[in-house]
């Protein structure tokens, strides 16, 4: 049965990494300010799962909940609210690459916190895949730099909103010990939509859109990158160490890499793209694949 679980939080992480990729490209082609994009796109999200979340009784569970889980709730959404503001915010300020490389920084943290706070201890080997994979994302990252990526204000943003993922990961893996997967997701989600709405309407956004092309990128970026890429993480938080689930994450700046070379004419990556991507690749097999032995042995 354990083994069958660890499967499918795998198999989610997968689908989870390619799904997240698609987030900065589809958020290049939004002409909203970040606080509405992030709004509508977790708005949308909430209206897909709301079927599912009566169906499987998700509000009578929230009710019993204890206050425990719903500070870690709260600690969740409010971290990944920061997240998508800063990141989005980053966006328009510096390559998507770069971007992409930054708010992913925090396997690191994760695994600190994980190992001293959380008391899942990292192992060896999966400490040295971590460090493969960031080494990689650090080669992109010089990369990008060279392309011009060094606007600082936009690779700080997006630097802070990694930190705040880091956060997100950390909660949510408390949290999912005690609370299903519908339940969590919609709660955090919309918790983080409702602060974002707040934090566009003080900033003086526009909230209203009525662009068809507009609402279609909302809703891919709530189908694509948040149902089948956060809710895919989540799900296998409930089953895996958050660093594992960190670390899977700085697949994203492949994904982005790649699909901006495609997408995205003006954002082409250079060679070095390539190189830290090779280490990324090799560091994710590391923590995903021989992480996952290591443990089997124990």
């Amino acid at each position: 049965m354990a083994g069958s679980e660890t499967s499918r939080a795998y198999t989610a992480i997968m689908i989870a990494m390619v799904s997240i990729s698609f987030a900065p490209i589809l958020v290049k082609w939004c002409e909203s300010t970040p606080f509405v994009i992030t709004f509508y796109r977790l708005f949308f999200t909430c209206a897909m799962l709301l079927p599912f979340v009566a169906w499987s009784r998700g509000f009578a569970e929230l009710r019993s909940l204890p206050a425990r889980e719903w500070v870690l709730i709260l600690v969740s959404a409010t971290a990944l609210a920061f997240h998508f503001g800063l990141w989005i915010a980053s966006l328009s300020l510096t390559l998507v690459a770069t971007s992409v490389v930054l708010v992913t920084a925090h396997p690191m943290f994760v695994a600190g916190m994980s190992h001293f706070v959380l008391g899942e201890r990292v192992r060896r080997m999966a400490a040295v895949g971590i460090v493969i994979a960031f080494l990689g994302v650090c080669v992109i990252s010089v990369a990008d730099f060279q392309l011009g990526g060094t606007n600082l204000t936009g690779n700080t943003l997006a630097f802070l909103g990694g930190i705040c993922a880091g956060i997100y990961l950390l909660s949510g893996r408390r949290a999912r010990q005690k609370v299903s997967l519908g339940t969590y997701v919609f709660t955090v989600y919309l918790i983080c939509a409702a602060m974002l709405f707040v934090a566009a309407v003080v900033v003086g956004d526009v909230i209203t859109v009525s662009s068809h092309r507009e609402l279609t990128l909302f809703i891919l970026l709530a189908i694509v990158p948040t149902i089948f890429g956060h809710t895919m993480f989540n799900f296998a938080l409930k089953t895996l160490p958050a660093h594992i689930v960190s670390t899977s994450l700085l697949a994203e700046p492949i994904g982005a890499s790649v699909l901006a070379y495609f997408l995205l004419p003006d954002e082409m990556p250079g060679r070095w793209i390539v190189v830290g991507s090779i280490l990324v690749i090799g560091g994710l097999y590391i923590v995903l694949m021989k992480g996952l032995q290591e443990k089997k042995s124990c």
